[in-house]
């Protein structure tokens, strides 16, 4: 549809990787689903915690297609935690701080919504 938004995208942080903060970029469809999310940098452990990055396994692709509306809170979790989301073997913290980010940057889409799709 010319001139209007189809989707947005934008950086945060789970600021409490294992290993100090862990940037990202997502883009969200108008509706609230996720379009794709990737890591821009880190401080992971290199064949542990580095797993987040596309270059290094498929995880961070799980996101494609989810919503709040599709996933309870619950689910937003590592599935240790009960979730719906993969860990790493011996790296833990940093999927479900990921996770967590993730989360939470589409509860501040949903927040924003109007004023995003609709500027």
């Amino acid at each position: 549809i010319s001139g209007s938004v189809t989707a947005v995208s934008y950086k945060f942080t789970a600021p409490d990787g294992y290993s100090g903060a862990i940037n990202m970029i997502m883009g969200i469809d108008r509706d609230g689903k996720i379009l794709g999310v990737r890591v821009l940098s880190h401080k992971e452990t290199p064949g542990l915690g580095d797993k987040i990055e596309v270059s290094k396994s498929n995880w961070i692709l799980n996101f494609v297609g989810r919503s709040l509306d599709n996933l309870t809170p619950a689910q937003w979790a590592v599935k240790k935690d009960g979730g719906e989301f993969d860990q790493f073997s011996g790296a833990t913290i940093t999927p479900r701080k990921s996770i967590q980010a993730i989360n939470r940057g589409l509860q501040l889409f949903k927040a924003n919504q109007a004023q995003l799709i609709n500027p």
